[in-house]
């Protein structure tokens, strides 16, 4: 049975076909729903060597497919990724021990995202957000753990909402809509996985990828995509 995991060649002969007429400028969208790691912040290298290092009797081949599987689905929450990687290496994942390798998950991340580079141009892009649009973000950091992270970086008050973990992102996209009543076709999604892609697909709305190197989902997707944020405004 394939799931969401499976990143076979039915997924990927989908993604060409999933695409958009244009896409308008940025400025033109009511509504932008925001991912975190990879998209405002370069933060995603911080919780792939996080993931690795909560494991380091593991061997080189499952280190490996637990980097791939990161990289490939940034934006699935560690509430998913850790119980998984633990049965990957052999490990019980009852809910002790999974409430202990997500703290130290924790321990090991926090401060190193919120001092990561931020994306080219995306600081002045949030910060000179209209009036008129509204900012979401939708990400798989923990609902706490992100709000925590925003503070500092003082971008907090820029989004109408933030949805982090356990709240998926298909789900907080379509709350969104309705509660705002915008129509798909004046929302986007900027994310950088195909977790993200997924979300927009699923939901009726366009979807704008902000290119990296290391994901094989970034170098095969065929749609809208860019490097960084400057230019943009």
């Amino acid at each position: 049975m394939k799931t969401i995991f499976d990143f076979n060649l039915d997924l990927l002969s989908t993604i060409s076909e999933y695409r958009y007429l244009s896409i308008k400028s940025l400025q033109e969208y009511k509504l932008i729903f925001w991912d975190f790691d990879g998209v405002i912040k370069d933060s995603v290298d911080v919780k792939t060597d996080a993931y690795l290092s909560l494991f380091p009797n593991a061997s080189k081949d499952v280190l490996k497919r637990i980097k791939i599987h990161h990289l490939e689905y940034g934006g699935i929450s560690r509430f998913e990724k850790i119980p998984m990687y633990l049965e990957w290496v052999g490990i019980q994942p009852t809910d002790q021990v999974i409430g202990q390798y997500l703290g130290q998950f924790a321990n090991l991340v926090v401060q190193k995202v919120i001092s990561s580079p931020w994306v080219p141009g995306v600081e002045q892009f949030l910060k000179q957000k209209p009036v008129y649009q509204k900012f979401v973000i939708v990400t798989g950091t923990p609902q706490e753990e992100i709000q925590e992270i925003l503070i500092p970086l003082q971008i907090n008050q820029i989004f109408e909402h933030v949805f982090g973990a356990p709240t998926q992102k298909s789900e907080a996209i379509n709350w969104t809509l309705q509660n705002y009543n915008i129509k798909n076709e004046e929302t986007i999604l900027i994310g950088d996985s195909k977790t993200d892609w997924l979300a927009a697909k699923q939901t009726g709305i366009q979807f704008l990828l902000r290119e990296t190197k290391i994901s094989d989902f970034s170098i095969h997707y065929s749609g809208n995509k860019i490097k960084d944020f400057i230019g943009l405004l």
